[in-house]
């Protein structure tokens, strides 16, 4: 046998040995996969096995507390429903007694605003009452003075007795007047009122050509409406407001005019009563009636002499008139000051009425009122005396119990 082949079967039997050996060990391994397969597959059914056991217990769980929370909110729904419904009784029940209570707040209302216009109408009725009554009492103390001044001038003996009553029957119609006596080129303040105190006093001449309103009175011996001129004084006495006007009339003797009559308002006209005008032409014309007469009297050597008081029988039908004195005695004083205060300011709320009753409202009367109150003031004081006790007072009284309703505060005007 050849060494090729010896050496070809030394290698077929080393493959055959070498190939059995693998087979062997394979054969080996493949029964240890096998056995560790079965024991991992056992490890995994039974891992599995656990797994599911645990996974459905907590789908038990889950779709146990899935069931009782579906129930509670179940629960919670019908109770939102049972308080839904028991919430929309409770409402209606509410708007039920709103709108009843609304209704009986709307009838009281309506009856307090009836009640209130009944009582504002009743107020306004009185207060108009109130003021015609008072203007009556206030024109009437007026042609009581203008009927005073004119038995004055009657009365008297001279020609100064004259003028003097002239005088006061001026200044008891007009809050501004003065009497002028015309002598040559000039003109003398007999008698001033009202004027302030750097106008001309009594005494003091004005020379007539330095004044050309007084020398066109002079020369026309007819009444003349006066304006302002700007800031000069007119007729030499003092200057007029703009806008205001005054009332000169000559006291005319045979044609001629001896003395003039001037009358103004002052700072307002308003404080002028009604007729002023009139009664001050009244005034100066029966003047110059007077003064003619006594002239005359004079002239053919005769003199008035006061009459005596003598008392003559009288049938019981007739009652000779024995005109007042227009001194009055301090109660009665007091009681024309309170009439003044009372007329002037029903007249503020009668002409400011809504404004009177919004300020009431909102606290500031005295400020929304206060140009009507300080005018009012004004004209009060130059038709009561400042001898008066407590004038100002008594006006203030008026204010606080007529416009404020009692409550000072509302007229307060700031800090």
């Amino acid at each position: 046998m050849s060494l090729e082949t010896r050496i070809t079967e030394a290698a077929q039997a080393a493959v055959r040995r070498i190939d059995e050996d693998l087979r062997g060990r394979l054969a080996a391994l493949t029964d240890e996969l096998t056995a560790t397969a079965t024991t991992v597959g056992a490890e995994v059914e039974a891992a599995h096995a656990t797994t599911t056991a645990e996974l459905s217990q907590r789908i038990e769980d889950l779709s146990a507390d899935l069931a009782r929370r579906d129930q509670r909110l179940a629960d919670l729904e019908e109770q939102l429903a049972r308080d839904r419904e028991a919430q929309a009784r409770q409402v209606a029940a509410m708007r039920e007694e709103a709108d009843a209570a609304l209704a009986e707040a709307e009838r009281a209302l309506a009856e307090a605003v009836r009640q209130a216009s009944l009582q504002n109408e009743q107020g306004r009725a009185s207060a108009l009452l109130e003021s015609s009554r008072l203007a009556r009492q206030d024109v009437a103390t007026h042609v009581q003075a203008l009927a005073h001044a004119v038995s004055g001038m009657d009365e008297a003996t001279t020609l100064s007795e004259v003028l003097d009553a002239l005088a006061e029957g001026l200044a008891s119609q007009a809050p501004r007047s003065a009497v002028l006596v015309f002598q040559e080129s000039r003109a003398r303040i007999w008698r001033r009122q009202g004027f302030p105190a750097d106008a001309p006093g009594i005494g003091a001449d004005l020379h007539l050509p330095d004044h050309t309103d007084l020398t066109a009175i002079l020369d026309s011996a007819r009444p003349a409406i006066v304006e302002a001129d700007g800031d000069e004084p007119v007729l030499g006495l003092a200057a007029l407001p703009d806008g205001h006007q005054g009332l000169a009339v000559p006291v005319a003797i045979g044609g001629q005019a001896a003395a003039l009559v001037y009358a103004d308002g002052g700072d307002d006209p308003q404080a002028l009563p009604p007729g002023w005008s009139d009664a001050v032409e009244v005034l100066a014309r029966h003047a110059a009636r007077c003064l003619e007469t006594l002239t005359a009297m004079r002239a053919a050597g005769y003199a008035r002499a006061r009459k005596p008081a003598v008392v003559v029988p009288m049938p019981p039908h007739l009652r000779v008139v024995q005109r007042p004195t227009l001194e009055t005695s301090m109660g009665d004083a007091l009681e024309q000051a309170q009439r003044v205060a009372r007329l002037l300011v029903s007249e503020i709320r009668l002409n400011r009425e809504a404004d009177v009753m919004a300020g009431r409202a909102a606290g500031d009367l005295g400020t929304r009122l206060s140009d009507d109150i300080e005018r009012a003031r004004r004209q009060y004081r130059q038709r009561v005396p400042e001898a008066v006790p407590g004038r100002d007072a008594l006006f203030d009284e008026e204010l606080v119990r007529t416009l404020a309703n009692g409550d000072a505060t509302l007229l307060r005007t700031g800090s």
